[in-house]
């Protein structure tokens, strides 16, 4: 056994009897890890214990907070280590609804098992009360034997006994394990590698400059904004650790959580220890409240909750074998997906089918990257002043989306899609834009080939420049402090001491990683108050004007067209003058008015592309032209919690000039 394998125990290995794909190597442990023991169920009174030898978990009948988490079946020693420790370790729920003063829970839930047997025991906590909770949900936890942890999965409904005008804004379940400082390790992705928690001196001592971001002794920013996923729809799993057990919440599919490209947070410190994040809908990077008609349906999940171990040794060392086997308990669980032992019937386990096809695009021909997506389009609907387009699968959050990811030869495999009719949509790399195609009917129980899709982008004539490239993110550009610095540093702060005389970029000549910044703000000193004054700046509140300078001949006739595309936008606005003649407005911006990505460290969240912008020829002169982009107005929020407005603005995806000047 090679030194890495040696390093874990079966308990790291061991899932779900869906995932019967474990390495050989390891099944020859079980025994001595489980002794393949039935799983239970014990009647407390108010709680219930579920246990199958290998770990063994409390829930609460009336909230469904999962308590007192063991790995009994450690041979590590740490059988008798509660994971889920003190008085503020425990599972629990938080809702965020219309009628709810503040975050809630579940409230006076209804218990009962719904199947039971040696193999497997599934329990419901079901709240259909109104003056309890004002929509229906039924949350399952399931255990079956052999497995290392646990799943659980919600049953929504909106149904006539409860009140008129439900909106959520959040679900979550989170994992909280308490006040134990031990655990202050977590693995967000391969990229960030293997990371720790301020230690407890640390955060008696950091500056709070924002909501859940703060600046440590050592000068460093330290914010749970930086564990967001950032990869489009491959992030998984996610994993806190004490350095000798892990736990990971693995996700084997996202259908239920609005797309490929959501960013998410994931796992942060609480109190003394840390907490893992179940978030099957949010408003954090932009996605609209959620307003479902009577009749609603929907479930989210299954997630699986895994409890690996690894052997006695360096903690660091421990974490990577943990993070490597949870990897694996992630891709076991994909491939699982649907789990056949969930029979609620809109769950559809048997009816799902396998929709395939291909991706042409017009100059790039057989792409090998971006998404092909499947949705069923919704209403046009108004959310904090602007009209919201029901056929962007980014602002649906009542049905489905599906999703895989284009591969070689513009192929494309989405598995698992219930039956019905759907819209198709793709974008890549290159691309402004993106695909579509409606009337996907998907029969029930099969695959379907949808054929070759010829994409011909929007363009207009021969292309004189373009700044970026279109791939839905701001990342080519020039970030302070490298590559991924938009969530090591408050870069807002930053950016007038790294642009003092702002973006002034030289078509041709400039570098756009180098002299074009990935977030254009609002103001030209941005950041509130306290943040300011902490980084020593004096604050100017005048709006921030960006020039693009490109050299041309004068045209004696035809048309302009100056295309757009957004990675993000926070509470911004948009006012476009070539040569100083005004040739666009946007006041608002389409789409959600603030997704939230510069303060919440990402750099892109809600896509747009802006309507093209056409103006007479004429107007390029000979030799050096200019091009201006300012915001119409300071940001403004349209909501009570107003300290987000200073860092208002605009992360630009790609920008494309081009002119046809006719026959």
């Amino acid at each position: 056994m090679s030194n890495s394998i040696a390093r874990r125990t079966v308990l790291g290995l061991m899932g779900a009897a869906a995932g019967a794909a474990v390495l050989p190597t390891y099944a020859s442990s079980r025994a001595s890890a489980s002794n393949d023991a039935d799983v239970s169920i014990v009647d407390n009174g108010s709680t219930v214990t579920l246990s199958n030898g290998i770990v063994k978990f409390d829930v609460v009948k009336a909230s469904a907070d999962i308590k007192n988490l063991y790995l009994l079946g450690s041979i590590q020693g740490n059988a008798g280590l509660n994971l889920l420790s003190g008085p503020r370790g425990h599972g629990y729920t938080t809702f965020d609804y219309s009628g709810a003063a503040r975050s809630t829970g579940m409230k006076g839930g209804a218990f009962r098992v719904v199947s039971q047997s040696p193999d497997r025991i599934e329990v419901s906590i079901l709240s259909n009360d109104p003056t309890k909770n004002t929509f229906y949900v039924d949350i399952r936890i399931a255990l079956e034997r052999g497995s290392s942890g646990l799943y659980q999965y919600w049953i929504t409904k909106y149904t006539e006994n409860m009140p008129d005008g439900l909106t959520f804004g959040q679900l979550r379940y989170a994992f909280s394990t308490g006040d134990d400082p031990a655990f202050k390790w977590f693995v967000v992705d391969d990229e960030r590698g293997i990371q720790q928690r301020p230690t407890i001196a640390d955060t008696q001592n950091w500056v709070v400059l924002q909501d859940s971001t703060e600046v440590l002794p050592d000068g460093s920013i330290y914010s749970k904004y930086q564990n967001s996923t950032n990869l489009e729809g491959d992030n998984h799993v996610f994993m806190i650790s004490n350095g000798k057990v892990g736990l990971s919440l693995v996700q084997a599919s996202k259908e239920a959580f609005g797309g490929p490209t959501r960013p998410e947070l994931t796992c942060h410190d609480y109190y003394e220890g840390m907490i893992l994040l179940w978030h099957p809908l949010t408003g954090h990077y932009g996605e609209p409240d959620t307003q479902p008609a009577r009749g609603w349906e929907k479930v989210y999940g299954p997630f699986f909750l895994h409890v690996g171990e690894a052997a006695v040794g360096d903690e660091r060392a421990n974490v990577a074998a943990l993070w490597d086997d949870a990897k694996r308990v992630a891709d076991r669980e994909q491939a699982a997906w649907p789990y056949a032992w969930v029979t609620e019937p809109i769950y559809a386990a048997k009816e799902r089918s396998t929709v395939t096809g291909k991706l042409n695009v017009a100059s790039l021909g057989a792409v090998d990257n971006g998404w092909a997506i499947l949705y069923q389009p919704g209403p046009d609907r108004e959310f904090r002043g602007v009209t919201l387009d029901g056929t962007d699968w980014q602002y649906l959050s009542l049905d489905y989306t599906y999703a895989a990811k284009i591969g070689p030869g513009g192929r494309f495999s989405i598995p698992a899609v219930r039956p019905g009719n759907y819209t198709l949509a793709a974008f890549t790399k290159g691309a402004m834009g993106e695909y579509r195609r409606e009337n996907i009917t998907v029969p029930a129980g099969t695959s379907i080939d949808t054929g070759t899709h010829m994409w011909r982008p929007e363009n207009h004539g021969p292309t004189l420049w373009q700044i970026g490239t279109p791939d839905r993110s701001s990342e080519e550009f020039f970030i302070h402090g490298g590559p991924t610095g938009y969530r090591e540093n408050l870069t807002w702060l930053e950016y007038p001491y790294d642009f003092p005389n702002g973006v002034d970029f030289k078509v041709g000549v400039d570098d756009p990683a180098k002299k074009w910044n990935y977030f254009h703000p609002g103001l030209k000193t941005p950041g509130t108050a306290k943040q300011l004054e902490w980084r020593g700046t004096t604050p100017d509140t005048s709006l921030e004007t960006w020039k693009i300078r490109f050299d041309a001949h004068r045209y004696q006739r035809g048309t302009g067209y100056l295309d757009i595309a957004l990675a993000a936008q926070v509470y911004a606005t948009l006012a476009v003058t070539l040569n100083g003649t005004p040739i666009a407005t946007f006041d608002p911006l389409p789409g959600v008015p603030g997704d939230n990505s510069s303060y919440r460290l990402t750099a892109r969240a809600m896509y747009r592309k802006l309507q093209t912008i056409e103006f007479p020829a004429t107007l390029i002169q000979d030799g050096e032209n200019v091009i201006t982009l300012a915001n119409v107005r300071p940001p403004q929020v349209p909501i009570a919690d107003n300290w987000m407005a200073p860092m208002g603005g605009i992360m630009y995806d790609s920008l494309r000039l081009q002119v046809n000047e006719g026959s």
